[in-house]
């Protein structure tokens, strides 16, 4: 069966959707710098508070979500590890690397994700994004370089598992657009919340640290998600992700800023051929006719 083609109006909204998430997600590094905590409280405490602030939702709409449940099957539970994954990795690559070099990899989201939705779902790659990401592989492997200098390569490897989580979850929502996956987030907090526990000491935690962690978790986390859920039922996976790489670029400035976290001279030189080869490959989508 064909792929619907979006209306002018859903798919602007998928767009608006997809950039709000983003500017959200970029929040994240300067919000875990202000957490006197180690990666892994802040991993479990991320996920228990997500888990509390999305239950009375649950609750609210459970007659229409325990449809999405039966109806989505193995499809959310998928989604839900994945995001899991995604959760935990990425505070762990924030305790091992500065932000920038931590966003830097995820230039290679939208591309993974074009080539996994292309492969399973039959999305066209054009011959434009597959020059894109050979540009793309360019700015990372400079910005590789410049952390092997800096010694934060693990911290790399760790949001090089996060791309690989958060792409393959673009391309089970967007393969089951016709279901909610607020389950699946509910879900994610769940599972990663249980694999942070054995390793964390939530005893610890000090009600000064409470106010950042509602604004890491329901808000930063959990609202952002919901929204990148939202514009994935209204444009195409790989879309969606080039639209994220947004983050790259407000996630590093926020954090130099505030924080005084200057990115190095490599590192500011990969992302910028990222994000160009990222912001080319959009504007030539976007001068495709549709259909």
């Amino acid at each position: 069966m064909a792929t619907p083609v979006p209306s002018p109006r859903s798919a602007a909204l998928g767009v608006a959707y997809a950039v709000a998430a983003a500017t959200l997600f970029s929040t994240a590094g300067v919000i875990v710098r202000r957490i006197d905590l180690p990666a892994w409280d802040i991993s479990f405490w991320r996920s228990a508070f997500l888990v509390a602030a999305l239950l009375p939702l649950l609750v609210w709409q459970r007659r229409r979500l325990w449809i999405d449940v039966r109806n989505a099957g193995p499809a959310l539970l998928l989604s839900a590890l994945l995001l899991a994954g995604s959760f935990v990795s990425f505070i762990l690559a924030l305790g091992l690397a500065p932000v920038a070099n931590v966003l830097i990899m995820f230039g290679a989201t939208p591309f993974i994700t074009a080539l996994a939705a292309r492969l399973f779902l039959g999305e066209p790659l054009h011959r434009h994004t597959l020059l894109a990401m050979a540009a793309a592989v360019v700015g990372l492997a400079l910005s590789v370089a410049g952390s092997l200098q800096a010694g934060v390569l693990a911290g790399m490897a760790v949001a090089g598992i996060v791309v690989l989580c958060m792409s393959g979850n673009y391309v089970v929502v967007r393969h089951r657009r016709d279901v909610g996956m607020a389950p699946a987030i509910w879900l994610a907090g769940l599972i990663s919340g249980l694999i942070a526990l054995p390793f964390a000491q939530p005893e610890t935690l000090a009600w000064s640290q409470v106010p950042w962690l509602l604004a890491l978790s329901p808000g930063q986390l959990g609202c952002g998600l919901l929204l990148y859920m939202a514009s994935l039922r209204r444009i195409p996976a790989g879309r969606a992700a080039l639209l994220g790489l947004l983050e790259l670029v407000l996630g590093p400035v926020w954090v130099w800023a505030f924080d005084g976290e200057r990115p190095g001279n490599l590192t500011l030189l990969g992302g910028a051929i990222v994000i160009g080869a990222a912001a080319a490959n959009v504007w030539l989508d976007s001068r495709r006719p549709a259909g």
